[in-house]
């Protein structure tokens, strides 16, 4: 018995120790097939600051030695500039090594930092070096500055794409407007702005942008001509077109025919009855409508919708609408109104839809909004729709969410639906169904 104990013993010895030695052995090899950064070819460095930002580049790899100081200084990563964070005197060093040798070939450039803009169209002749900018970012602008700034922009012909978020107050964004319009080879535009202020456009010339976005409330009174001064406009989206009573209808321009307009995505609290004269006259050529609506229940009107889709966007491929509103008391035309959209019509396009209706306190809740697939990145979730035997068959069309509120209660099966969400509201009284 004793001997098969030690037996036992020395097995389990010798066994340990065969771990030993083999873990040894794989340690040895790994010591011996240590790397140092400076055995790297150039051509894997290169594919390693393809994932590093331009400044840490610089600041890592720029003072080690001549050779990476070439490879800093020669990177096709230094086409593209982007300055968010970093203290003056850290910019300065870095304007003078970096940014100066490398105008002429620089073709993206972020500025993020008031002080950075302030430095670099500092000089008319520093700014005009930059000779195959085509795509601006200026973060956190202020309105003196950007007439500055423009003076020098219109110089660069090859700059083809332009976004600008504003800080503070804004004396005339019809200014701003007219100036970026100037820009003759201008594509995209991409305008950010807190304050809704006077806008025209009455004067203006055409522009060549073709794919705009403002993030901003915008007057409807002034949609009109901005869309004549757009001849060759592609995609247009507007986060807050509103009706304002203190703007007076302006003197419309001459309407013109959008022929290359094929994408309107629009967040809108304006009157069915003034939008859809805009419908008629210019979207046309539209493939792609996405509208977020609250109140105006008149766009619940399939039999009106129908009539415009056929004979006034007859090319019209996805029609995606949101709409939300609060009633005073139950109406039930709301449920006829449901199921118009469900008639011969829509169901030959694959366009389908959900209606939710709820009674919260002394308000009564309406949501209506497009689905199969749903396509958009947010998105409310209902209990009572989720129990509609319609949706649990398309669990894999709420891919493209990215932030999922839920209102009032949560069950098991919610997290099935959006894999991809990233971002989670919950309603100050959602209710827990089940323990989960």
């Amino acid at each position: 018995m004793q001997r098969t104990k030690r037996k036992e013993n020395d097995m389990v010895q010798i066994s340990n120790s065969n771990k030993k030695q083999k873990l040894e052995n794989q340690i040895t090899t790994i010591n011996s097939n240590k790397y140092y950064l400076e055995d790297l070819a150039n051509e894997i460095l290169y594919e390693i600051f393809e994932y590093l930002d331009v400044y840490d580049i610089y600041k890592g790899f720029y003072n080690l030695n001549n050779r990476f100081q070439n490879l800093a200084i020669n990177s096709n990563i230094l086409t593209k500039i982007n300055i968010s964070t970093i203290s003056k005197s850290n910019f300065e060093d870095y304007y003078h090594n970096i940014l100066i040798p490398n105008q002429s070939q620089i073709n993206f450039l972020r500025l993020s930092n008031p002080f950075v803009a302030e430095i670099i169209f500092a000089e008319a002749h520093l700014i005009l070096n930059f000779i195959r900018l085509e795509t601006i970012i200026l973060d956190n602008v202020r309105d003196k500055n950007f007439n500055k700034f423009f003076d020098y922009l219109i110089c660069l012909t090859t700059l083809h794409a332009i976004t600008i978020s504003f800080a503070g107050h804004i004396s005339s964004l019809d200014i701003i407007f007219s100036l970026i319009f100037r820009l003759s080879t201008l594509k995209y535009c991409k305008i950010e702005y807190q304050q809704l202020l006077f806008i025209d456009f009455i004067n203006y010339d055409s522009s060549s942008i073709e794919y705009l976005i403002i993030n901003g409330r915008f007057p409807f009174s002034a949609f009109h001509n901005l869309l004549c001064c757009l001849p060759k406009l592609q995609h247009l989206s507007i986060n807050s077109l509103v009706n304002c009573d203190d703007y007076r209808e302006r003197n419309q321009l001459s309407s013109i025919q959008l022929k290359y307009l094929k994408h309107v995505s629009l967040k809108l609290d304006v009157h069915f009855d003034k939008f859809e004269k805009i419908i008629k006259e210019f979207f046309y050529h539209i493939q792609i409508l996405r509208l977020t609506i609250e109140c105006d229940d008149r766009y619940l009107d399939a039999k009106r919708w129908q009539q415009l889709i056929l004979f006034h966007m007859s090319y019209l491929r996805i029609f995606d609408i949101n709409h939300q509103g609060f009633l005073r008391e139950i109406d039930l035309r709301y449920r006829y109104i449901n199921k118009q959209f469900y008639s011969s019509f829509w169901n030959e396009k694959k366009w389908f839809f959900i209606y939710y209706y709820e009674s919260k306190r002394q308000f009564n809740f309406e949501t209506f909004y497009s689905t199969r697939p749903y396509r958009r990145k947010d998105y409310m979730y209902y209990t009572e729709i989720d129990e509609k035997p319609g949706l649990h068959h398309q669990r894999e069309n709420f891919k493209s969410v990215k932030h999922l509120y839920i209102a009032r209660k949560i069950k098991p099966n919610c997290r099935n639906y959006f894999s991809n969400v990233n971002q989670l509201t919950i309603g100050y009284d959602v209710e827990i169904l089940d323990d989960d």
